[in-house]
């Protein structure tokens, strides 16, 4: 088991190395524990005789926090749809402070045209923090669609399949990739 002592500001281990302190406190022996960015609640709903998708950003749940500040932060989530990787269409919730943020805000995405079960589509959530679209304001994100991780295809295969039915389901936010 190693020890972590504070030094005039920084984590210092036993062997003198430093650390910081995000990697200190998500120390476990030595073993860093993955950091837990929080959920993201959001439902579905393929309209199928408009042929365009309504999205509903609902809430999220224990979400990290990015800065020293004192207070909590205000979140909002920007939605991209892509096809093909390319951005088709863009949304923005609102500013919701604390970190358990809720939204209930609707959008509504046009689709190409097509088989919705066969496009190249991918709904892409954001989760920033703070007032202003920064790199270092993004919390996470939630990728939804037929090239998202495993519980991304399944909201999207059950919204595919369901027709004018709402699908909703948690999403865990997963670190920005660089």
């Amino acid at each position: 088991m190693r020890v972590i002592e504070r030094k005039s500001g920084a984590f210092v281990e036993e062997d003198g190395m430093s650390l910081s302190s995000q990697d200190a406190l998500g120390r476990k022996g030595s073993v860093c524990a993955p950091r837990v960015l929080g959920q993201l609640f959001v439902l579905l709903q393929y309209q199928t005789l408009a042929h365009r998708i309504k999205v509903m950003v609902r809430k999220a749940e224990n979400l990290a926090k990015l800065t020293r500040m004192p207070g909590a932060p205000d979140h909002y989530v920007v939605i991209n749809l892509r096809n093909e990787g390319v951005v088709i269409g863009t949304k923005e919730t609102k500013g919701a402070g604390g970190y358990n943020a809720v939204w209930n805000a609707p959008f509504l995405f046009d689709l190409p045209s097509g088989d919705v079960t066969q496009l190249p589509l991918v709904l892409e959530f954001i989760v920033m923090q703070g007032r202003i679209y920064t790199k270092g304001g993004i919390l996470g994100r939630v990728l939804i669609g037929c090239e998202a991780p495993e519980t991304g295809q399944t909201h999207w295969k059950d919204m595919c399949s369901r027709g004018q039915v709402e699908t909703a389901r948690w999403h865990a936010i997963q670190p920005d990739s660089p």
